[in-house]
């Protein structure tokens, strides 16, 4: 009976933590992340001002939120045994958060600004980070650069696309494209030696 009252618990918190962070990415997405109160978000999940608060601040519920979205989207790793355009496919993998951001400039505004802030950190930020330079340095060792030059290289590709995304959540105006145009001409010159 005890572990019924527990399981039950569980799941009603379960529940609620759905409900929450459906209700307040739906209300950052219609109305905007810096016009969107923790009360809207109550009145739009059916649930007490606590029960948001028990979850997350409204910083965290957009970082996990968008944690959430990041997670599914992780490429999975070519397993060609040849890189035959190494910068092309690096950009690929890169180029799908880009646009993901993109899609949601304010939002992902919002989103750099907190993990910038540094009380809110994001768990699936530092895995994606393992990931993307695991996933960079096995294209640069496909394409036959050295492993440890293929690590090395692939950290510094990793932190030039942080800083174009940074640099694009600074400006005023969503342009994906330059970004991207910037990062692919990062790792033509870092992956190939001169500048695309």
């Amino acid at each position: 009976m005890f572990t019924e009252r527990v399981h039950s618990r569980a799941q009603a918190r379960d529940t609620s933590r759905i409900k929450v962070l459906s209700a307040a990415e739906e209300l950052f997405v219609q109305h905007g992340f810096a016009t969107t109160t923790i009360r809207q978000i109550a009145e739009s999940a059916a649930v007490s001002v606590g029960t948001v608060m028990a979850v997350a601040d409204k910083n965290g519920l957009l970082v996990e939120i968008f944690d959430r979205k990041i997670a599914s989207i992780q490429p999975s790793p070519s397993g060609a045994p040849i890189a035959r355009n190494p910068a092309a496919e690096i950009i690929d993998i890169l180029g799908s958060f880009v646009r993901f951001f993109a899609a949601q400039p304010d939002l992902a505004r919002a989103y750099t600004a907190i993990l910038v802030g540094g009380k809110h950190p994001s768990i699936i930020f530092a895995e994606l980070t393992g990931v993307l330079i695991e996933q960079v340095s096995d294209v640069l060792t496909r394409a036959g650069h050295p492993a440890t030059d293929a690590s090395a290289t692939a950290r510094i590709v990793h932190r030039a696309y942080l800083g174009e995304i940074f640099i694009w959540a600074g400006q005023g105006h969503p342009n994906p494209d330059s970004t991207l145009t910037e990062l692919e001409k990062t790792v033509r010159y870092l992956v190939n030696g001169k500048a695309a």
